[in-house]
């Protein structure tokens, strides 16, 4: 089936009528609809009615009232897809250099050539083209993540990054290795790659290795026949075949041993499993998920982990960042754990007074979110319906009184000071984003460019 597209749009705004005329003649001539206005207000009067905002607005610098570059800054807040084009006069290239600084896609000088027009138009659509399919994008992430991620409670730079990456993880079967410290949230990235996979209408089966003893974890992997040992009264199936056609989700892989590792590889490779005391291979088809605390890549160095093993594991990896390491999730999460345990206790959500924000944010969180969340329902359950310090368990508490950071006492450098302080905001930044300048500049609310100065004046772009 066909799909009609509408034709792109261009709005000339010049106070001189030949001028604009001239404009709109030549965008008409490619294809495109184009209207012209006199002044700024009167583009401002049509942007704010039913009109939809144009593809591309071509603007005199020079206006009577509002003029070309204020009109410019408005439409970046009012209409921020679209592409804006100024003209200036040939003697006033510093116009069009103001313009460019602020913003404006490109620029036009008068007199008008008309090759120099068509190409600036053609590339302007082309921008703008690209700048709805981003924005169709974005809103698409936003409505995926509202969807299949909705338990993922975050704004840090660094989840947006591991969002991002099981996101597309989801859209595949393979392998996904998530790595984290205990606590982090592991199983539910794990979950949310399946809720948003073709997998989702099989089971998401979640097997515990570390709270498995020894002699059992073979047969709950991969199942029992009836006699295989004294207490196998009737066969029983794994965590693999029960996991048949959807995801199976191994949680701490790195403390098996070396006999189940052996097997583990085995079913990687061949897809197949022997049930303990069988002889019977069954086919299995299952998308796996393995988590680990533990460095996995070091265990193989030390002769603990297989490392044939390893790289059948390592195809996507995903690192969950501790809470110490994105703390600008720590207020969201916990405003959402209070809501969410007064809920279920039907209690009223306590109200959180500033000083206990800042304990809770203070607190370096070594159970990470899993921690979090039950210090939430503790004090749900517990706490006074104004939150004070002493709800808080005494870790938290103590941690609240001692200064987050040494200031200098008595006389200082305080150009010296900020600027040391700068460049180890920086440092961290980098650290926390893995090296990413766009998330690191994101988590620090400057822009690249911003960011790639900073760098420069402390030496830290890697020049």
């Amino acid at each position: 089936m066909m799909t009609v597209t509408e034709p792109a749009t261009v709005w000339v705004v010049d106070d001189h009528g030949a001028a604009a005329d001239a404009i709109a003649e030549i965008a008409a001539g490619l294809g495109f609809i184009a209207r012209t206005f006199a002044t700024a207000e009167q583009v401002l009067d049509a942007l704010a009615g039913e009109d939809a905002p144009c593809d591309v607005l071509v603007t005199d610098v020079r206006l009577p009232g509002l003029d070309g570059l204020g009109l410019l800054d408005l439409f970046h807040v009012r209409a921020p897809g679209v592409v804006v084009v100024v003209v200036t006069a040939h003697g006033s290239i510093e116009d069009a250099v103001r313009a460019m600084r602020a913003g404006a896609h490109d620029f036009l000088t008068k007199p008008l050539a008309i090759e120099r027009v068509e190409a600036v138009l053609r590339h302007g659509m082309a921008r703008a083209a690209i700048e709805r399919e981003v924005r169709r994008l974005r809103t698409e992430n936003r409505q995926l993540r509202a969807k299949v991620f909705p338990e993922l409670v975050f704004k840090s730079a660094a989840m947006h990054a591991v969002v991002a990456q099981a996101q597309r993880a989801a859209a595949s079967n393979a392998t996904v290795l998530v790595l984290g410290e205990t606590g982090t949230g592991k199983e539910r990235i794990a979950r949310a790659i399946h809720d948003a996979s073709m997998r989702v209408k099989g089971p998401f089966v979640a097997a515990h290795l570390a709270a498995l003893a020894e002699g059992v974890i073979e047969s709950e992997l991969f199942g029992h026949e009836k006699g295989a040992f004294t207490s196998a009264v009737a066969r029983h199936p794994g965590f693999f075949e029960q996991a048949q056609r959807g995801t199976l989700f191994l949680d701490e892989l790195g403390e098996v041993d070396a006999r189940t590792q052996v097997k583990l590889l085995r079913v990687l490779q061949e897809r197949v499993v022997v049930r303990v005391g069988g002889t019977e291979e069954v086919k299995v088809d299952v998308r796996l998920v393995a988590a680990t605390h533990r460095d996995l890549r070091a265990e193989v160095d030390a002769g603990r982990f297989r490392s044939d093993l390893y790289y059948r594991l390592d195809v996507v990896t995903i690192r969950v960042p501790a809470l110490r390491e994105r703390r600008s999730d720590i207020p969201a999460l916990f405003a959402h754990f209070l809501d969410g345990f007064a809920n279920r206790y039907g209690r009223p959500v306590p109200e959180v007074p500033a000083e206990v924000v800042r304990a809770v944010l203070e607190y370096d969180w070594p159970g990470n979110v899993r921690e979090l969340e039950n210090v939430a329902e503790r004090l749900v359950v517990m706490g006074a319906s104004t939150l004070g310090i002493a709800d808080l368990p005494a870790r938290i508490g103590q941690a609240a009184r001692v200064p987050a950071t040494l200031l200098p006492v008595g006389d200082v450098d305080l150009a010296a000071f900020l600027d040391d302080l700068e460049g180890t905001l920086l440092r961290r930044a980098l650290e926390r984003a893995g090296g990413n300048k766009a998330l690191a500049a994101r988590s620090l609310g400057v822009s690249r460019e911003g960011l790639r100065y900073k760098l420069q004046k402390h030496g830290l772009d890697g020049g």
